[in-house]
């Protein structure tokens, strides 16, 4: 097996999937989730008849900079930020919401930057802030 990344990967990266395929299971089953993780560099969330919650306001450690992709199919994919976190989101709705309640950070107070590609049919992509 070759230690060349994939196409598409950059090498170095890391990526953490979620999947929300309630009632199969849900991201972090019963509504439990961990709330102190080490954040990989690119996520990816998927609500396909249950909702994602993705936690960044406690993490233990997170790059710089993040990206996830987020699509919501049918369900939710929830975003938590913590303060200083500046966001940028952008994707394409077919019948749901792209929503970015974050407040917006001044560059010289931003602790990290989070992309976020959402994807909406029939569902909705939120950020907001923790607390």
């Amino acid at each position: 097996m070759s230690d060349q990344p994939r196409s598409g990967q950059r090498p170095g990266k890391r990526r953490r999937w979620f999947l929300g395929l309630e009632p199969i299971f849900e991201a972090g089953r019963k509504g439990k989730r961990a709330q102190t993780w080490d954040v990989e560099d690119e996520l990816i969330a998927v609500a396909l008849l249950g909702d994602v919650t993705i936690d960044l306001s406690q993490a233990r450690s997170a790059p710089g900079e993040i990206a996830i992709d987020a699509y919501a199919i049918l369900r939710d994919v929830d975003v938590v930020v913590a303060a200083g976190t500046h966001v940028e989101l952008s994707g394409g709705v077919v019948r749901g919401d792209l929503h970015n309640e974050a407040p917006d950070v001044p560059e010289d107070r931003r602790q990290r930057t989070v992309h976020v590609q959402g994807h909406s049919l029939l569902g909705d992509v939120t950020i907001r802030p923790a607390g």
